[in-house]
């Protein structure tokens, strides 16, 4: 992080999102991490595009989590996408496919 710069907003983009590539543990123990030994990093987590069905494995998560924690989770509504994420994310920094102005580039593909 910057100097300075003490907290950090996510965005989860849950599209695509299915039982099929999901890891109940593996959320549990990255909540853990976060929670127990950052607590005060995350500033907001932004949850977009969220397929009804991950509302089943949010509730067996939910609990894990610590209230603290539960309070900087907020679900986004798609029409309410960019209006909700440039209240906390500068458009200079929020990526395009969000309607901010930030250009994403792909990853450089490394063969080993």
């Amino acid at each position: 992080m910057p100097s300075g710069q003490e907290k950090f907003v996510a965005i989860g983009d849950l599209q695509g999102w299915g039982y099929a590539n999901s890891d109940i543990r593996g959320y549990v123990a990255a909540l853990s991490i976060l929670q127990d030994c950052y607590p005060e990093r995350l500033g907001k987590l932004f949850l977009v595009h969220v397929p009804y069905i991950f509302m089943t494995a949010w509730k067996m998560v939910y609990p894990f989590i610590d209230n603290n924690t539960k309070k900087k989770i907020m679900f986004v509504e798609d029409e309410d996408l960019k209006s909700t994420l440039l209240s906390d994310i500068d458009e200079s920094q929020l990526p395009v496919t969000y309607g901010g102005q930030l250009a994403l580039e792909s990853p450089v593909n490394y063969y080993y």
